[in-house]
């Protein structure tokens, strides 16, 4: 009988990113050209009336027990505050069994409904178990009872909050960082060993200004829809090659560019030649080489 030498065989590839949140399927319907329906991620940003027809089917820890999933590097949470304390929990005691006494990376992103001042207190017990806490500006404002003039955003006024969620949340020698995404205006870190520190990294997709004063947005930018939940996608992977709160932003800002580029999700494809995965047309790392060369002439 031949013996199979397992010590060479292929090791199976540990998943590095799942997440606990929800895909969208929207129907957009335009004025003046047909509708597009069952479109991943939509164009939700545009339409103010946009609300589910169907219920919501929430991914819960329970659904990757027997799964890889269940060992991912990384998880990320769309949930409110004391949903994610729960979800966390639960989480992390299915892990208990042989081959996951690690712990995951928790990148837990805020539901928007839930960013209220009423809410402080829990936001704080459920930022102390996370790693990356990342709301949106709009929705960090909301947390302590503010809100922005449409087109006008007081950055130093973001970092303020920033900074106090972080200070209330992380504690008791808990490392961690707060990143805000904050559209146009790119994403700000703030990271728990260097809390005086506030690190902007600059949208990929820069805005122009028109002789008349007017800003005007790239001519790639398509569909803001989804770029803040590829931000997170790409910082995850980011944070677990760097183990760079900041670096990891950059990963996250190259891929929420790909998400820009079109309603929907971008296009999968391969260079002919060497097989390489290339989104849009475009190598995903000589992108990213690219916006930390910008970086670097900036400096």
């Amino acid at each position: 009988m031949d013996l199979i030498d397992s010590t060479n065989a292929p090791q199976p590839r540990r998943i590095k990113f799942a997440s606990l949140g929800l895909v969208v399927l929207d129907e957009i319907r335009f004025p003046s050209k047909a509708t597009q329906k069952d479109v991943i991620g939509g164009s939700g940003s545009y339409d103010k009336r946009f609300h589910y027809v169907t219920p919501i089917l929430g991914v819960k820890p329970e659904h990757f027990r027997g799964t890889p999933l269940l060992d991912s590097s990384t998880f990320h949470l769309l949930a409110e505050p004391e949903e994610a304390i729960e979800t966390i929990r639960e989480l992390l005691e299915l892990r208990k069994q042989p081959g996951m006494d690690h712990r995951p990376l928790i990148i837990w992103e805020p539901r928007p409904s839930s960013c209220v001042p009423l809410n402080l207190s829990s936001f704080h017990r459920a930022i102390a178990m996370v790693d990356v806490f990342s709301p949106n500006h709009v929705e960090l404002a909301a947390c302590f009872g503010y809100s922005f003039v449409e087109g006008v955003v007081d950055l130093k006024f973001v970092e303020s909050l920033a900074t106090t969620m972080l200070e209330s949340g992380f504690k008791d020698g808990r490392q961690g960082s707060i990143v805000v995404r904050a559209a146009e205006h790119g994403s700000l870190v703030v990271v728990v060993a260097h809390p005086s520190t506030r690190t902007w990294c600059p949208a990929f997709y820069q805005s122009t200004k028109h002789d008349s004063g007017a800003t005007v947005p790239h001519p790639n930018i398509v569909d803001p829809t989804g770029a803040g939940n590829a931000f997170l996608g790409g910082y995850a992977i980011g944070l677990n090659e760097t183990s760079d709160f900041v670096k990891a932003a950059w990963y996250g800002t190259v891929a929420a560019s790909f998400a820009l580029e079109q309603i929907g999700l971008p296009v999968l494809g391969k260079y002919p030649a060497s097989g390489e995965e290339v989104w849009n047309g475009c190598d995903t790392f000589q992108r990213l080489e690219d916006y930390e060369s910008r970086l670097e002439k900036n400096i």
